[in-house]
């Protein structure tokens, strides 16, 4: 499990390896890494015995330095498919795929430091917080999160049978509320909606490669 940092000049004309940090000696599948501020991030992984962690990281600048600061184990039975996106200045949330392959989505509070603090995880008991919130109780898989504006959120995965699904949640800035939104789930595809990507294309319209 690596994190590894490049040089790419504005033209794209070359690339050369900085610096690499092992991370993980065990396992790293199904990254998803977001920036915290301007020299933190976050990643969501899937980690030994397919438990779901989350662990931060400072990187300079110019790339020459990466530190682990800390790692949380979010979900001890399964943690895969993960999609990782930022609600507001601390409060992040992740949509992956569960115990059963279910779908849930786990809410955390990370700081400039890259200190983490559970809101909503499947790990409350022994992390802290509150039980995480579980939108399909079917299947949830290759999921792609993005905001739509402030509190709402639409994610596209491949649920029952693998079909292609699109739905939206309402997740408060705090991140401690999750709402499916009524009505707002699309089968897209009932054929296969595997190894999605989302993104927002203007105000109100969004793009899907599946």
């Amino acid at each position: 499990s690596y994190i590894s940092t490049f040089t790419i000049p504005a033209d794209g004309s070359t690339i050369t390896a900085v610096e690499s940090l092992e991370h993980d000696t065990t396992n790293s599948k199904h990254n998803s890494l977001v920036q915290v501020d301007a020299d933190t991030y976050a990643l969501a992984y899937e980690g030994d015995g397919q438990d779901g962690f989350i662990s931060t990281f400072t990187i300079s600048a110019d790339g020459t330095t990466i530190t682990e600061v800390e790692s949380l184990e979010h979900d001890a039975a399964n943690g895969r498919y993960n999609s990782l996106v930022q609600v507001d200045s601390g409060t992040y949330a992740l949509a992956y795929v569960g115990e059963d392959n279910d779908g849930f989505i786990s809410t955390f509070d990370i700081d400039s430091a890259g200190n983490i603090t559970p809101i909503r995880i499947q790990n409350h008991v022994i992390e802290g917080g509150i039980e995480n919130f579980e939108h399909d109780a079917a299947q949830a898989m290759y999921n792609s999160l993005v905001q739509v504006d402030s509190d709402t959120y639409a994610l596209a995965y491949a649920g029952a049978d693998a079909d292609g699904f699109i739905t939206s949640f309402s997740i408060a800035s705090v991140g401690s509320s999750i709402t499916e939104v009524a009505g707002a789930i699309l089968e897209h595809d009932d054929g296969d909606g595997k190894y999605n990507s989302l993104v927002q294309v203007d105000s109100d319209t969004y793009a899907l490669a599946y």
